[in-house]
């Protein structure tokens, strides 16, 4: 079994915080999910995660005009310069902390960054080789308080920059003549937008209070030059030689090398700021300054004017402005949006998110005009509105909440996930989008299972209740519920779908319904503590039931006899999950001491155990008083899953790592670290000495919320301010559930940052057969078109294992050869080819050709694949997909084809005669036109 697998896609979450972008042809939207980002084809209807993971969390990035380079900084000021269309890493870069806003220049050769209570502009990387990423080439400091927002004129000469001092001040990036620095005051509250009109430097800004100001300036932007840059020869050169070292594009890892790179960085932006003094005071004494440009408002607009109530203390929080079409849209914090027409501040749509209080944070146009993407933090959600048409492009919702459940599809087409929200949501795994949820639970999803047939699936919640949702009608249409109140903790449903089981965590019985009545069938008792996890056992000759609990045992349960025949099997410690083997012939129970034991259902032996307290990796939180190294006493697998072929056992807990092991051999094959997200906490085994005191870690003092911008607290004694109850912490990295794709080419994993889903990379490993020295490219080449055989180059093709070389061979083999090919080759070979096919026909657009080699495949080959069905299992489930997913996509296309064949069909069966009576009409008809008009033209000749 191949174990190559890599992170593919995030599900779960759409947004988390920061600005969403657009793409410049408008099909894509990118928007920040926590340390990742994640891109929506809107176009195709997919979505992707990047595969670059930042430190911490992203706060702001932006995208070049041609939609190339990506530049997303993080909560610690790093920049992450990625490569969209290559989908490649380019570099790190240092910029600093407290960054709140970025934006590349139209020419795509300078980027702004908002960075405390300045504005820093970078030159961009370009073909010249040059030492660092990012040059420093402006320090704009001239604002008393952080600065918000930026824009640039559409020549990138000219730079907006709002502040929350509550001025905006417009610059001009080279000087020119008559443009040097103008300060734009009288707002109310903090600079939300500043907007440029299209090649013009009439200039639109909108602050928190809702107001809007529209500022015309008295010169056209064309009118200015650029001016000669002033120099100073008492300039002195006493620090040249610190240059930034190559280390400060975000290689150094060390806290000291930090503090020396932000020495260097201050030190070259004290020398940018020193000149800019001296250019300033040249320009004061320049006897031209009177004819400099002068900004004058001209409207002022209210957005409160149309609110009503309880709406009037809403706040503005974002806004975005299309140029072309001149329309302006703001997002308020009670979740209403609305969209307005400029200069004149006409009203086009007001609308609302939801009836939920849900803050707008994010508000973009496409490059078109034509849609509105919207998000909102508290929820997770993201919407793309057509205001035109006014309906929804997307509309997708994370889980607001932990999430803590997930299962397959028996097809591995879709995923249901499970939350604290208490919602229930299914999820594609080809495109990564949720296309429908489930709500009618009210507290924290405790367990998820499909029917086998995948029409329906059960859930159990702490609410007391087991639900089964129809996934043809997507409705609930069964309730499940216990005589008694119960919170549940686990369910189970059985191979043929019949019954449900559920524990209990406060009853410590098990409940069994039946699924088509409804009905309570039974009530299993033993169990001295809390449920813990319920599995049954598939392809066993009896139906068995597995349930572990907290009371240190393990018990199987035959519902089906009338003895009741069951099994006590005990345990050193409290147990936390169980699983059967696919076959089921073995269990498998993880215990808090964290340790996986096996054991066979039948004759009760333990087969094998396995330690894995070492391999979840040490970790210490900032709140922690003991090393990490101690912490792992209370470290367990909380969750654990079966590979297809009962070989390999995944398992998960509270830790970022998730293990892979082999059963057999008892070690572990490989580990996989989901997340290096340091907004997280339990990520390090050592705190950082810097946040260490005499009395013990900062982080074990309330700062509180009242802080000044260099972060002390100046709150008086004694007085106390806000809501009590309020706390500040940093969530804990935890893995809630792990379960394999019945694929077996994907796994997935409930995480406190989503729902992560790893898969096999195909190109990742090179795996020949009876390979020799004479088989190459060249020879294969030469065997297909040379020799004309057909069978040995397909043979020798798959002994290469070559996907492209494979490929190429298959495409040009004739398709009358195809079923003597497939009648002689080897069961070795057959697998192969089965299992390579199986991945083609998805991407492929020679759908029929491969559709015949299955064909004649199985035909021919059905009696040797049957003994060795569980072995190339993962291929025909993977085939069986595919097609699915084939018949889908193609369904829909096929009907209507033939539809217009039948209509064509019809028009070319009309007779004959009917074409020679039109042909008569129309000759007709041509003569009564010439006639008249040879009428028309002898009447104007007499005149």
């Amino acid at each position: 079994m191949k174990l190559h697998y890599k992170f593919s896609n995030l599900l779960g979450t759409v947004y988390h915080k920061g600005n969403l972008l657009f793409t410049p042809d408008s099909n894509a939207l990118i928007t920040p999910v926590g340390n990742r980002a994640t891109v929506i084809d809107l176009k195709n209807g997919r979505s992707e995660t990047l595969s670059f993971e930042s430190e911490f969390n992203i706060v702001c990035s932006t995208l070049s005009s041609n939609g190339a380079l990506l530049l997303v900084i993080n909560e610690t000021g790093r920049g992450y310069l990625y490569n969209v269309k290559c989908r490649t890493l380019i570099g790190i870069h240092r910029f600093g902390h407290d960054v709140h806003t970025i934006k590349f220049s139209p020419d795509s050769k300078s980027v702004a960054i908002c960075r405390g209570s300045r504005c820093e502009i970078y030159t961009c990387p370009s073909a010249d080789r040059q030492f660092n990423l990012f040059t420093l080439k402006f320090v704009l400091r001239s604002f008393h308080d952080k600065t918000t927002c930026i824009d640039w004129t559409s020549d990138s000469r000219v730079l907006a920059v709002g502040s929350a001092d509550m001025t905006t001040q417009v610059f001009s990036v080279p000087l020119l003549n008559k443009l040097h620095r103008f300060t734009l005051a009288g707002h109310g509250r903090e600079i939300v937008g500043a907007f440029f009109e299209q090649n013009s430097l009439n200039i639109m800004t909108i602050c928190k209070n809702a107001k809007v100001n529209y500022w015309a300036a008295d010169m056209d932007l064309t009118s200015m030059e650029p001016m000669p840059y002033i120099t100073d020869e008492e300039e002195d050169d006493d620090n040249d030689d610190d240059e930034i070292p190559e280390s400060s594009n975000g290689h150094a890892d060390n806290d000291d090398d930090d503090e020396q790179l932000d020495d260097i960085v201050e030190r070259e932006r004290a020398k940018l700021e020193r000149k800019q003094k001296r250019i300033d005071e040249n320009l004061l004494k320049n006897p031209t300054k009177d004819d400099m440009v002068v900004f004058k408002r001209i409207n002022k607009f209210n957005y409160k004017e149309s609110f009503e109530g309880a709406d009037r203390g809403a706040l503005l929080l974002c806004a975005d402005y299309h140029q072309k079409t001149h329309m302006l849209v703001a997002g308020f914090s009670n979740g209403h949006f609305y969209l307005h027409e400029m200069p004149d501040f006409n009203m086009i749509h007001s609308l609302s998110l939801g009836d939920q209080q849900q803050m707008i944070t994010s508000t973009l146009f496409s490059p078109l005009g034509d849609w509105i993407a919207l998000a909102c933090p508290n929820l997770g959600q993201l919407v793309v509105w057509e205001w035109q048409s006014q309906t929804y492009v997307l509309k997708q919702q994370g889980h607001f909440n932990n999430m803590t459940q997930l299962t397959y599809s028996p097809d591995g087409m879709h995923i249901a996930s499970g939350g604290d929200d208490g919602k229930i949501k299914l999820w594609n795994t080809s495109n990564g989008f949720c296309f429908v949820t489930f709500s009618e639970h009210s507290s924290t999803i405790t367990g998820l299972e499909f029917a086998a047939n995948g029409q329906f699936i059960v859930s159990s919640s702490l609410d007391g209740t087991v639900r089964a949702y129809d996934l043809l009608r997507y409705r609930n249409f069964r309730t499940y519920t216990s005589p008694t109140p119960v919170q549940f903790s686990c369910v189970a449903l059985d191979a043929a779908a019949e019954v449900v089981c559920a524990g209990g965590f406060d009853t410590f019985n098990i409940f069994v319904w039946s699924i088509k009545t409804g009905k309570l069938l039974d009530i299993l008792s033993g169990h001295e503590g809390p449920i813990s996890a319920l599995t049954f056992g598939r392809n066993v000759t009896q139906t068995t039931l597995a349930s572990c609990s907290w009371d240190k045992t393990l018990r199987t349960w035959n519902l089906f006899d009338s003895q009741g025949a069951r099994e006590t099997f005990t345990l050193s410690t409290d147990a936390l999950s169980c699983a059967f083997r696919p076959d089921g012939q073995q269990i498998a129970v993880s215990t808090v001491d964290a340790q996986i034991l096996f054991f066979h259902p039948e004759t009760g032996q333990q087969m094998a155990s396995i330690e894995g307290k070492h391999d979840l990796g040490y970790a210490r939180k900032e709140t922690d008083k003991v090393t990490g190294k101690k912490l792992t006493f209370g470290r367990a697998y909380r969750s654990i899953s079966y590979t297809l072929d009962g070989n390999y056992i995944l398992a998960g807990g509270r830790s970022k790592y998730i293990s892979l092991y082999n059963v057999q051999e008892q070690i572990l094959v490989k580990r996989f670290e989901i997340t290096c997200n340091k907004s997280f906490d339990g990520l390090n085994e050592y705190l950082n000495r810097r946040k260490m005191t005499e009395f013990g870690s900062l982080a074990l003092i309330d700062m509180g919320q009242d802080e000044d911008e260099n972060g002390k607290n100046i709150r008086l004694p004694g007085v106390r301010k806000g809501d009590h109850s309020s706390r500040h912490f940093k969530p804990e990295i935890l893995v809630t559930c792990v379960r394999f794709s019945p694929t077996g080419r994907a796994w997935a994993a409930c995480t406190t940052e989503g729902l992560l889903i790893y898969s096999i990379d195909n190109t990742a490993m090179f795996d020949p057969i009876d390979l020799n020295e004479t088989i190459t490219p060249l020879s294969i080449r030469q065997t297909l078109y040379d020799k004309n055989d057909s069978y040995m180059a397909l043979l020798m093709a798959l002994k290469l294992n070559e996907k492209s070389l494979i490929t190429e061979i298959i495409e040009n083999i004739d398709a009358n050869k195809i079923e003597h090919i497939c009648r002689s080759l080897p069961l070795l070979y057959v697998e192969r080819l089965l299992n390579f096919i199986s991945e083609q026909i998805q991407h492929s657009r020679h759908f029929a050709f491969y559709l015949s080699w299955i064909y004649n495949i199985l035909m021919h080959h059905t009696n040797n694949l049957k003994p060795n069905s569980t072995k190339i299992l993962t291929t025909l489930c993977n085939l069986e997909k595919n097609l699915t997913l084939k018949h889908d996509s193609l369904g829909k296309i096929v009907e209507n084809n033939i539809f217009t064949i039948d209509y064509l069909s019809t028009i070319a069966s009309i007779p004959k005669t009917d074409e020679v009576i039109e042909d008569m009409d129309t000759s007709s008809i041509s003569g009564t036109k010439r006639k008249n008009s040879e009428h028309i033209t002898n009447s104007i000749s007499e005149e």
